[in-house]
């Protein structure tokens, strides 16, 4: 029988667990470099309408043309003679999706108060974007206060959406390599080259939208069929379809999307330490789901499939509970529009999660209030 060498064993395996702890110190020390070295100081990356242009926008299919500054944000009919400048930070609902210009709240407040409001929100924007925005805006654009408005699935947006996953899995396999070993680095990277991408398709499809012959709005209200179209509510069961998680990934900020909202917080703590390096004030407008006001859209959402938890419509979601601590922590005021919301009715568009005229007149006259 031949005998077994029992010392070449022993180095053997002495070699392998040196290189597996060699390895392992490796692997978390790049861990460590990615989570506290680079991430904070991450650039994100934003997109924009096409600058100084001429744009048309739409209200349920009458047209709008408005026009762009050098920074691609909708600029306002009148630029207000002030000393006070405020700054609204927000995503389409800030912007006023589906609405006229002068029905958004932002320029209620311009005409109603004595300060300037400069809304530089754009429709698809996370906070990413909008801490982009601030910063490329920084110099150019004066404000002693900013409001950073925050909608309910901002969290959500800020992780991997669907549209994102779909970029991502396109990627070569050195760079998914590289991604395990930097993770949030280089989805930052990722990250950057996405909104790229969104920047080219909104600047096509702004031409070609810009190019097409377009009826004036009266003419459109006068073609339109009276008879009245019963809701199918399609781009409900779309966005279902692709995240049937959708509502619970949005509030359930800690039991069910808490790498997002961390994701979320970081961008949030770089914000805030830069307004506070600049002694600018900050504002945090929290604007609800609409199932945390609207008890018949949660029973439509929830007819359709998605989760739902009735406590949103009365109480606190985890993502209200988190917001309301980092205000405190960080001594910020913060509007919660759910309280001007809730018993309030008609706040919505028509199959649509965006606010109408009626919901932009109660934002910002609450927002008058806290002033």
């Amino acid at each position: 029988m031949k005998k077994v060498n029992f010392k070449w064993f022993d180095k053997t395996i002495r070699t392998l667990f040196f290189v597996f702890v060699i390895s392992l110190g490796f692997f978390l020390s790049l861990r460590s470099i990615d989570r506290w070295i680079l991430v904070p100081s991450l650039e994100y990356g934003t997109f924009h309408y096409p600058p100084k242009t001429t744009l048309p926008f739409f209200r349920n299919g009458e047209v709008e043309m408005g026009f762009t500054n050098e920074f691609g944000i909708r600029e306002p009919n009148n630029e207000k003679q002030t000393n006070c400048h405020y700054l609204l930070l927000g995503d389409s609902q800030t912007f006023g999706s589906g609405i006229f210009l002068k029905d958004r709240f932002s320029e209620i407040l311009n005409a109603e108060t004595e300060c300037h409001w400069f809304n530089v929100s754009v429709p698809g924007y996370t906070l990413e974007n909008e801490f982009s925005m601030y910063k490329k805006i920084d110099g150019s654009i004066p404000f002693q206060k900013v409001f950073l408005v925050v909608y309910g699935n901002d969290v959500f947006e800020t992780g991997d959406t669907p549209d994102y996953i779909h970029f991502a899995k396109r990627q070569k396999w050195y760079r998914e390599f590289f991604a395990f070993l930097l993770p949030e680095y280089t989805r930052s990277i990722w990250k950057r080259e996405y909104f790229q991408t969104i920047q080219v398709r909104m600047t096509e499809e702004m031409s070609r939208i810009s190019a097409q012959e377009t009826l004036p709005s009266k003419n459109l209200r006068q073609t339109t069929s009276a008879k009245k179209i019963l809701p199918n509510y399609t781009s409900f069961k779309t966005l279902y379809s692709i995240s049937p998680n959708y509502f619970f990934e949005s509030l359930n900020v800690k039991s069910v999307s808490n790498q997002n909202f961390d994701r979320w917080q970081q961008v949030f703590f770089r914000l805030m330490e830069d307004v506070t390096k600049r002694n600018v004030k900050l504002t945090l407008v929290y604007i609800p789901l609409d199932v945390e006001f609207d008890p018949n859209r949660l029973e439509i959402y929830k007819e359709i499939g998605f989760p739902m938890d009735r406590n949103w419509l009365t109480g606190d979601s985890e993502l209200i509970i988190e917001l309301n601590k980092l205000a405190t922590q960080f001594n910020v005021p913060i509007i919660d529009l759910r309280h001007s919301f809730r018993g309030a009715k008609d706040l919505l568009q028509p199959e649509d999660i965006h606010f109408n005229e009626k919901a932009n007149r109660l934002i910002a006259d609450t927002i008058k209030k806290s002033l």
